[in-house]
């Protein structure tokens, strides 16, 4: 009986301390309540903050790896992330410094082709004038000496009017074929822009020992593309043609240009038969600045400017080519509509 109230008395004793130690279970229990409340809600920011982050470095890379630069990130960030933003930043800049060098030599590029391309038709103008106008100084000439040594002066109209409409003729497709063009998208017919650039070229000096001919297909259809596009392809594909042509003995060296209808899609194609590619050229030959051409004569962005026009039409490049063998590329445009092209 004893024992039992002992046992009661130690019983009543621990109730009474648990009852005091109450309270401070309660604030403890608060407190860590509290504290797992500051610590989540400290983690939603800081998690939400890394999301944004990140989210704004994806978008970033996205627009750098699409093209587009724009302004730098600038994350106010010490970690990983932060370094990685400052990287992506860094390779748009360096990106956007490279391309500005592309687009300067392709402007110096374009300026200097055009130069040499005036040079050599000024010297196949001259050429071409040269001869019927001294056809005509001559019979000048010997009517002014018929007329003073008081003979009668006979002048040969018929060989005179030919002369001349020689000249005419020349001026004329000079005309035609040097005048502005079009530098607005809009539905175009391919091959008289096609014939206009190769009789251009025919004043060239670099193209007189080379046969430059070409075979259009008159059921092309029309398609889409600005003419002063059209007039820069075509005066890359054969201006490299003919560099490709150099060397080869007169009479041996051929250019063909050749349009065909193909379905949906109208094609021009131009064909060398030059040195040629090998695999490893060929590889890398839309690449902007690859050249295997000696220095000065060449930057390695004519076939990059032709795959960036082809782009713009929606159409495709391609080139075929085997050592010793030539060159041929294809240039796919889609057609516009169903329309026919005009026939030459």
């Amino acid at each position: 009986m004893l024992l039992i109230v002992q046992a009661s008395r130690h019983f009543a004793q621990r109730t009474d301390l648990l009852g005091d130690l109450a309270p401070l279970f309660w604030v403890a229990a608060v407190a860590a309540l509290l504290g797992l409340v500051v610590f989540g809600a400290f983690l939603t920011l800081f998690l939400g903050k890394l999301a944004a982050d990140l989210g704004r470095l994806q978008t970033r890379a996205l627009e750098v790896a699409g093209g587009l630069r724009g302004a730098p990130l600038r994350l106010a960030r010490d970690d990983e992330v932060g370094a990685l933003a400052r990287a992506v930043d860094k390779m748009a800049a360096d990106l956007e410094a490279r391309e500005h060098e592309i687009a300067t030599a392709r402007l110096e590029q374009f300026h200097g082709e055009r130069m040499m391309l005036l040079g050599g038709i000024a010297a196949g103008v001259a050429h071409e004038i040269g001869n019927p106008v001294a056809g005509i100084a001559a019979i000048a000439a010997e009517a002014q000496a018929a007329q003073q040594q008081g003979r009668a002066v006979a002048l040969d109209a018929p060989q005179l009017f030919d002369l001349a409409q020689r000249v005419a003729q020349i001026t004329r497709r000079l005309a035609l074929t040097a005048g502005a063009r079009s530098r607005e998208s809009a539905p175009l017919a391919l091959n008289p822009v096609l014939e206009s650039v190769s009789a251009l070229l025919r004043f060239d000096r670099r193209f007189e020992p080379i046969a430059l001919e070409t075979r259009l297909d008159p059921a092309l259809p029309l398609v889409q593309a600005a003419e002063d596009d059209i007039v820069q392809l075509q005066l890359h594909l054969l201006i490299n043609a003919a560099e490709a042509l150099a060397g080869r003995r007169e009479g041996a060296a051929r250019i063909e240009v050749a349009t065909r209808r193909d379905g949906a899609w109208a094609e021009l194609r131009v064909r060398d038969n030059g040195l040629g590619m090998d695999a490893s050229t060929r590889a890398r030959a839309f690449e902007p600045l690859f050249t295997t051409k000696p220095a000065g004569r060449g930057n390695g962005l004519g076939l990059d400017a032709c795959r960036r026009i082809m782009a713009r039409c929606g159409g495709e490049i391609s080139l075929a080519s085997r050592p010793g063998e030539g060159t041929s590329v294809v240039c796919r445009f889609p057609a516009f509509g169903n329309t026919e092209g005009a026939a030459l």
